[in-house]
């Protein structure tokens, strides 16, 4: 089976975390565990933060993501300035562990099994973050 959430969400704070309970909820549905959940949370968390803070003014950014049996792919496309899609994947490399900012791409990288940059058309960046799933294990009698 699979499932493919599209979300089209204004350039607001307040879609971060919604994005992140929707994600949540259907990954649960699929039995994925917590600590998978909690990854792939932070993860799409700061790439929608990305988008917001990157987006140009009033634009919209999309979310989608498609869980598969074994893997979550999600994609964040927004219409911003973005960064580099060649230096992308570096982009933070040079961001203090201490900063303020600057960190969101480390963390990415960090939780996902993959991390691809695309530059959208006209302009803007689509980050594309896989993360392999494991399942709960339920016990058979």
């Amino acid at each position: 089976m699979e499932i493919r959430l599209t979300l089209s969400l204004p350039r607001d704070r307040s879609t971060v975390p919604l994005t992140r309970r929707v994600l949540d909820a259907a990954l649960g549905v699929f039995s994925v565990t917590r600590d998978c959940r909690d990854d792939i949370g932070l993860a799409v968390g700061e790439a929608c933060a990305n988008a917001v803070q990157h987006a140009d003014l009033g634009a919209d950014y999309q979310v989608t993501v498609t869980i598969h049996e074994d893997r979550c792919v999600i994609d964040v496309v927004d219409e911003g300035i973005g960064m580099d899609a060649v230096t992308g994947a570096d982009a933070d490399a040079h961001a203090a562990i201490d900063a303020e900012s600057g960190r969101g791409l480390r963390i990415i990288h960090a939780l996902a099994d993959m991390v691809e940059f695309r530059r959208h058309q006209p302009h803007g960046v689509a980050l594309r973050i896989v993360k392999m799933l494991t399942r709960v294990t339920t016990a058979t009698a």
